[in-house]
């Protein structure tokens, strides 16, 4: 009972503060900080009877934002091409007024009657997500955003984060989930980490027995290398693997929210999965190979010191 009283509390007190952010916070909450923000007296009032309108109506970020607007906020509001000539209360999404923008920048206004977001590619999604990052968190019929001109750009080109899905298999629901994150702070590159010495995560068709045997270990050491002397192990198999199928569909999921993928696929290094599902490619063939169950950087060298004191 304490435990729920204290996320309930927890919850209430990360409402209060998004809630305030908006008044007290220079940035309006939005993360990263944009370059520039000028606030203005007033607010704009998102609801059902706002127009949405866009250059190109087939482009990403437009889908992006029009299916977030009717599965998040359920405000089922359609894209309509835009003329130049929009009425009042209204979202704009235009390459219009974008001169001198950085790669990947932005410039956001809203006034009382209209929200504009002028940018190119990737600047017209990371637009958007500062809106979404802008708009309250309880969902009710309207919302109201503060009026406000940002303009914004990165950085840094490379923006990217890595999941280790060798040691800790994650399913695709967590993947995408984890790119819907990284899209929410504007970063750009996913560094999938796919194969090591705990687990082979991709389906390689000519070599089946790289997920059916090299994707799964017997069991998994509990904490770290040196928490417990002797070591201890949670008994249970543990491992998964992605099909190539699943694999493209994260790969357009990511496409669709401007994020590069980089595969890290180790060869011949941290190799332990490859060489429990084909030892023949080993070097010494006296060595019983296995997926690895602890951490570290132990691979064919901790079989080998067992043989060869030299090493």
């Amino acid at each position: 009972m304490a435990y729920k009283k204290l996320i309930v509390l927890l919850a209430f007190f990360t409402l209060s503060i998004v809630t305030k952010a908006q008044d007290t916070d220079p940035n309006l909450g939005i993360i990263p900080a944009p370059v520039s923000v000028i606030k203005s007296p007033g607010t704009f009032t998102l609801s059902q009877e706002t127009s949405l309108f866009a250059d190109t109506l087939t482009n990403k970020a437009v889908i992006f934002l029009s299916d977030y607007l009717q599965n998040t906020t359920m405000l089922r509001i359609p894209v309509k091409l835009n003329s130049g000539v929009n009425k009042n209360n209204s979202i704009v999404l235009t390459s219009a007024g974008t001169d001198g923008l950085p790669a990947e920048g932005y410039r956001l206004t809203i006034t009382p009657t209209k929200i504009i977001i002028a940018a190119k590619g990737a600047g017209l999604f990371y637009g958007i997500q500062s809106l979404i990052q802008m708009m309250p968190l309880e969902r009710t019929a309207t919302a109201k955003l503060p009026c406000v001109q940002i303009e914004d750009y990165p950085r840094f080109g490379y923006r990217g984060s890595m999941l280790d899905v060798c040691r800790h298999f994650f399913n695709i629901s967590f993947v995408k989930r984890y790119i819907d994150l990284l899209a929410a702070y504007k970063l750009n590159t996913f560094h999938w980490h796919l194969t090591d010495d705990q687990g082979w995560r991709i389906e390689i068709k000519k070599y089946p027995k790289l997920t059916s045997v090299g994707g799964f270990r017997k069991e998994t050491l509990i904490g770290n290398y040196y928490d417990r002397n002797p070591q201890q192990f949670d008994n249970t198999k543990q491992g998964g693997y992605y099909t190539q199928d699943e694999i493209r569909e994260v790969i357009k999921y990511a496409s669709d929210r401007y994020i590069t993928i980089v595969p890290e696929i180790e060869m011949p290094g941290h190799a332990g999965a490859a060489l429990a599902a084909y030892p023949q490619f080993g070097c010494d063939s006296t060595i019983n190979y296995q997926v690895l169950t602890k951490w570290g950087l132990i691979t064919i060298f901790s079989a080998l010191q067992k043989k060869r004191s030299h090493f």
